[in-house]
């Protein structure tokens, strides 16, 4: 149980890690580029794929993996207590991988090759520019959020059942799976209101992050 304990400690420790690099590495691009809100724009990004773009992208990549087998371990947790919840939300844990990992290492694989074709690519290469919000790969990316939003409030509240940091931890991963779900809804119904739900709930789930690391590594 302790060796268990402090692997899950180690993997919410490294999650936190990488997103704090993430939300790093995601505030420089903007405040230095600016934000992606155009197809002119998305095209004009795909032009500047230089190191920042595959370390952040290569990071991001590495957020989902840690992320999926944290939430794996979190279906161990939560299994004894409530055998049939932990299962129904494992089941969208492997959704989530596979959106993300495609959302994350396409842009890494697939757009840098598709930009030696430009000028005959354009259409398809803005598309998978992850970082439009209005693109395929950017819908896509949101609904893995989405998705992994259901085994978020299911696991956030059955943690949320415990005491200490670890309450806060589950209480602060169910609203970050709330706020994913609404952030999808408002990317839907094309509201700029609900889409901030996304940002938000990327927020949260780093603030849960620190109370369950410290939780588990105790």
């Amino acid at each position: 149980m302790k060796t268990n304990s402090r692997l899950l400690g180690t993997l919410s420790l490294i999650c936190l890690v990488l997103t704090v690099i993430w939300l790093a590495l995601f505030v420089y691009v903007t405040a230095t580029d600016g934000a992606i809100e155009t197809y002119e724009e998305a095209l004009e990004s795909a032009g500047r794929l230089g190191l920042l773009h595959y370390v952040t992208y290569g990071n991001a990549t590495l957020i989902t993996v840690s992320a999926t087998m944290l939430f794996g371990g979190l279906y161990v947790v939560c299994r004894p207590e409530a055998p049939l919840w932990a299962s129904m939300g494992a089941v969208f844990v492997p959704i989530y991988g596979l959106l993300n990992l495609f959302a994350y290492l396409s842009q890494i694989t697939v757009v840098p090759r598709l930009v030696a074709l430009r000028p005959a690519s354009d259409l398809l290469v803005a598309q998978l520019i992850q970082a439009w919000p209005n693109s395929t790969v950017g819908v896509v990316n949101n609904l893995g959020y989405a998705v992994l939003g259901i085994p978020s409030v299911i696991y956030g509240v059955l943690l949320g059942r415990g005491e200490g940091s670890l309450r806060v931890g589950g209480v602060f991963l169910a609203l970050s799976g709330a706020a994913s779900m609404v952030g999808f809804l408002g990317i839907v119904a094309r509201s700029d209101v609900l889409g901030l739900g996304s940002i938000v709930g990327g927020v949260l789930f780093l603030a849960a992050l620190v109370p369950l690391s410290r939780t588990w590594l105790r």
